[in-house]
């Protein structure tokens, strides 16, 4: 709801949680202190032993320090005010009393009482929470402290003295040191809940921030009794970015302002209202989807009220109830769904993230998975059919299918198929997770008929699907019904909005329980990132179709090589999707990948047939590598060969003593030079450099790391190989040089002289298209 900050002191309900706040902070104080008090008593007892004058009983002055004991062992247990308060008075009247059981027979015992009258009141008056314990528990010590005091015989000077002590010193130190640290302790207070409001508060709209709106929805999750309903409600202005763009920022900013107000008047005290960002705000209440629903219609209704420069404003609505078990993100994660379907539909109206009634699903998942099994291969779905069609994939190490991913497909009562932005377009009052389940159901069945022994079979999931409460269990179930082993079945993540990541890492664990294996599907579109699947751990990566196809910049090579060594690294198999031509088989071949799926080596069809010569496909695949390879090699190795004839003869004149600039000469002038260099034996540059054509060209601007004796190179391959071996000119494979920004490649050779080892070399522009590259490159 809308925060406010206070603004008077006399606010009860500020005075109250002001209060509790201190009783927090002054336990620990007033427990040290106290404590102390009682050490300080104990000594009080043993120094009236060297007194002079009959004492009251030893064991009634230590069962006064017993009493004092035990009420400082209570204070950390005082869970309000006012018996921390209690306790205070107690404490300083089983003092006073100590007090005087121990100057009973004492011949002065104004020197042992007066002290006392004068400190303890002073000490107290910090550790009082509230003025009315402090008015309370100084006027109930003073009543019994004055009574001794007046009853010994005194002159006149020393009333005097001993009255001034206690009403001009003790008493208004008490009250300065009170209301001094009580006031200290109050702006602190103020301050920092100030702060708290600001730190969790939008300050365009005044409501909650999404940090503060998820901590809430935590902890009422979290006291919320078992069974009571909760519901979340996603709220997005329509076509706000226009709004922005056409008629400026500070419209904008009004109509965000304008929406907090319809959100914070159109719900109650209970309800949690807060902005989550740019024109999102969320609701959080105590209530059913139905009433969820209606409230949300309320606020729809008064949204479209408002005007905005062209119209009127209008906003779209999600609404989810909460299901146990699951955490604020996932509840969220379900009213931005259903959110998405209502702006999918049109705009301007709620959706609810409603799932189908229970019996289709369940009828359907009988019907296909019965233990009479389903003649039919097509199974009834609302107005339509659904059926499953399998594309195989392939090992390329083994060159032969090793499994199957099950694509659905809708099939009217003639066989047409229904198109799949049909088929999966999104339904307001629907949920894809219904679609989903029964798809694994469909699936399963229909691959119990045909599918190869071991052979693995591919189930897209989405990933709120993967994350419902057991879930897990009920799959492995639905599997081993139709006659099949989780073993064989991979879980393929989908890319798809909605499931934390968080979630997903966490259910994976219970999957490979029953011995599922995971993917995760279209790595490297969407929001598929490397932080998403090293918090997954998947078994398997399926590498979206455009990777096969991207480049790097400037050199025309192709990346897959290397990302599919990075995934390796991480301990994961990988499959490359869209395989459609020749050229791409061989280059997911040379790529070391794993698995290879597309169009080239199996189409989708209903029934999985046998593998037919795919196997010869890729094996021919192996053989043009193979044969490319040391074609590969001779063009790289014959236009490299120049350079290593020069730079040996470098070497030549260096060891006769000719200067840098005669002996780099030769090799200085051809044309992919740009620079010779020397490194010493910690791979720092030895005098300059010489350049070379290429060179001279304009690259990168790279000006803060462009000079290169700045810099140490003994950790860079073309160094080591060259230490390696000795007297041998050494061409590196293409990298990214630092200095030029471009793809090059180094020529080195190590040169030992008497008293130290040098590795010169000339660094080649390869960044022109149509250069050969090492093979495996």
């Amino acid at each position: 709801m809308l925060f406010t900050l206070p603004q008077q002191s006399s606010d009860t309900g500020l005075r109250e949680r002001f209060h509790r706040r201190s009783l927090e902070h002054q336990r620990p104080l007033s427990t040290v202190t106290m404590a102390f008090t009682v050490v300080a008593f104990l000594c009080v007892v043993a120094a009236r032993g060297l007194a002079d004058g009959p004492a009251a009983p030893l064991v009634y002055r230590l069962g006064c320090a017993f009493v004092l004991a035990l009420l400082v062992l209570a204070i950390p247990h005082a869970k309000s005010t006012w018996t921390f308060g209690a306790i205070g008075v107690a404490f300083s009247l089983a003092l006073l009393g100590g007090v005087a059981l121990n100057v009973a027979g004492v011949q002065q015992p104004l020197l042992w009482t007066l002290p006392a009258m004068v400190v303890i009141p002073v000490c107290a008056a910090p550790l009082w929470l509230t003025p009315t314990h402090f008015f309370v528990g100084s006027a109930l010590f003073y009543a019994a402290a004055i009574p001794m005091l007046l009853g010994a015989q005194r002159t006149a000077d020393v009333d005097i003295v001993v009255w001034m002590w206690i009403a001009a010193v003790g008493m208004p130190t008490s009250v300065v040191f009170h209301f001094g640290f009580y006031s200290f302790r109050r702006n602190h207070y103020l301050l920092e809940n100030q702060l708290a409001q600001l730190a969790a508060t939008d300050p365009l709209t005044g409501l909650q921030n999404r940090r503060a709106f998820v901590a809430q929805a935590e902890r009422r999750l979290a006291d919320v009794a078992h069974g009571a309903p909760v519901s979340a409600i996603f709220v997005d202005i329509d076509n706000f970015k226009s709004l922005n763009d056409r008629f400026g920022h500070a419209v904008g900013d009004l109509a965000l302002h304008q929406v907090a107000q319809v959100l914070m008047e159109g719900t109650g005290a209970s309800e949690s209202v807060s902005r989550i960002g740019g024109e999102e705000f969320a609701v959080l209440l105590c209530d059913g989807l139905a009433g969820a629903l209606r409230l949300a219609e309320r606020l729809r209704g008064a949204i479209a009220a408002i005007e905005r420069p062209d119209g009127n404003l209008t906003a779209s609505f999600g609404v989810a109830e909460h299901r146990s078990g699951e955490s604020i993100m996932v509840l969220l994660d379900r009213a931005d769904e259903a959110l998405l379907r209502a702006k999918h539909s049109g705009r301007n109206r709620v959706c609810a993230e409603r799932p189908l009634p229970d019996a289709p699903l369940q009828l359907l998942i009988e019907d296909a998975c019965g233990v009479d099994g389903a003649a039919s291969s097509r199974h009834r779905w609302e107005d339509y059919y659904l059926t499953s069609h399998f594309q195989p994939l392939f090992s390329l190490s083994h060159q032969k299918q090793v499994g199957f991913e099950a694509l659905l497909r809708g099939e009217l009562d003639d066989g047409t198929l229904l198109p799949p932005a049909v088929l999966f377009a999104p339904k307001p009052s629907g949920d894809e997770g219904v679609l989903d389940r029964a798809s694994h159901a469909v699936h399963l069945a229909n691959a119990r008929r045909s599918l190869p022994a071991g052979d693995w079979l591919f189930l897209n999931i989405l990933p709120a699907t993967f994350v419902a409460e057991g879930y897990a269990g009920q799959l492995a179930a639905i599997v081993r019904r139709v006659g099949l082993a989780p073993e064989q079945v991979i879980l393929e993540i989908l890319e798809s909005r909605g499931g934390s990541v968080d979630e997903m890492s966490r259910v994976a664990t219970s999957y490979r329980e029953h011995g599922f294996l995971i993917a995760v599907d279209d790595f490297g579109a969407g929001q598929s990132n490397l932080d998403r699947l090293l918090r997954i751990r998947p078994d398997i990566v399926k590498l979206d179709g455009e990777l096969i196809r991207a480049t790097g910049h400037g050199t025309g090579q192709p990346i897959l090589p290397k990302l599919v060594s990075l995934l390796h690294q991480a301990g994961m198999l990988v499959v490359v999707e869209g395989v459609e031509t020749t050229e791409e088989l061989i280059l997911a071949v040379e790529s070391n990948v794993d698995f290879a799926q597309g169009y080239l080596l199996g189409r989708p069809a209903a029934e999985i047939a046998p593998p037919g010569s795919v196997h010869l496909r890729i094996d021919d695949a192996f053989d043009v590598i193979a044969q490319g390879r040391a074609h590969q090699h001779a063009l790289f190795e014959s236009e490299v060969e120049p350079y290593r004839s020069a730079l040996r003869e470098a070497a030549d004149a260096l060891r006769s003593g000719v200067d840098m600039d005669r002996a780099f000469a030769l090799v200085a002038t051809f044309e992919r030079c740009i620079s010779c260099f020397i490194l010493d034996d910690a791979g720092r540059q030895v005098g300059h450099e010489v350049q070379g054509p290429a060179g001279l060209t304009e690259g990168a601007s790279l000006h803060p790391v462009a000079n290169p004796r700045d810099a140490r190179w003994d950790h860079r391959p073309y160094y080591r190989n060259a230490v390696l071996l000795p007297g041998v000119a050494i061409a590196s494979n293409p990298y990214l040089s630092l200095a030029s920004g471009r793809p090059c490649i180094a020529v080195t050779l190590a040169l030992q002289f008497a008293d130290e080892r040098w590795v010169i070399g000339v660094e080649l522009d390869w960044s022109a298209h149509g250069l050969p590259w090492p093979a495996g490159e």
